[in-house]
């Protein structure tokens, strides 16, 4: 069984709490995208865009993408236009070409919406002594000044000396190999006593690299090929308190 919100919190606080009477930073590990954000409507408002935009060349593609909402948003671009059925190969080259100019940007990321609960949830690991580590896939060329702004929008903690944003340093690095390589630096600057994440392999790296932290993993989406989780890692739908708690 999982564990609830409030009761990943306040074992996350007293972990805090140890680390500091030893001198060190408590540091906890926030994934972005799929974690404490969700970017379907980054992706639906691509979509919609190219529906617009072309819509003489592609009237049927304006039709279907009309009936799709944001939560028919998946993981995959094909797979969320095969659901209203969008197969056609070259036209679905034509989309992916425009979803990639646009969905890895400055401009594109202020479409995302924090997961529910996320921003109450962060800042009270925040304001009871917690780093925030924000750790993310997005490259940081096209991408730092808008992950910046959103953060700032939305109320996270960020921008203060007790709080870090580190984005990969370029688009062509695969994110598992980077997270991988970066991970070992943090324990150089701080105790990670936690770690969120949506996707599975991540949450296995980091039950791993630090087997005494609490690792959590976001259940909303993740890559098709993901692996089983790991024994000992909790998963949460989002950061809400249970209804009624």
């Amino acid at each position: 069984m999982s564990m609830r919100r409030d009761e990943i919190a306040e074992r996350l606080l007293r972990a805090a709490r140890r680390t500091h009477a030893r001198g060190r930073s408590p540091l906890v590990v926030l994934d972005l995208d799929g974690t404490l954000y969700d970017s379907s409507v980054r992706t639906w408002r691509i979509l919609q865009e190219f529906a617009h935009r072309f819509a003489s060349d592609h009237p049927d593609f304006v039709r279907a993408v009309a009936g799709l909402g944001v939560g028919d948003v998946t993981y995959l671009v094909a797979d969320t236009l095969a659901r209203v059925g969008i197969r056609d190969e070259s036209l679905l080259g034509q989309v992916l070409e425009f979803w990639r100019q646009r969905f890895f940007t400055d401009e594109y990321v202020l479409h995302d919406l924090p997961t529910p609960g996320a921003v109450a949830f962060v800042t009270e690991l925040h304001e009871g002594g917690i780093v925030p580590l924000y750790l993310t896939g997005r490259p940081a060329p096209t991408m730092l000044v808008g992950t910046v702004r959103v953060l700032q929008r939305d109320g996270f903690p960020i921008g203060t000396a007790d709080t870090r944003l580190v984005l990969k340093e370029d688009f062509a690095t695969p994110d598992d190999a980077y997270k991988h390589r970066v991970v070992e630096q943090f324990r150089e600057s701080g105790e990670v006593i936690g770690a969120f994440d949506n996707e599975p392999g991540l949450c296995n790296l980091f039950r791993a690299a630090f087997p005494d932290a609490l690792i959590v993993h976001l259940n909303t989406t993740h890559s098709p090929d993901a692996p089983e989780l790991d024994a000992g890692i909790e998963q949460i739908p989002d950061f809400l308190t249970p209804r009624g708690e």
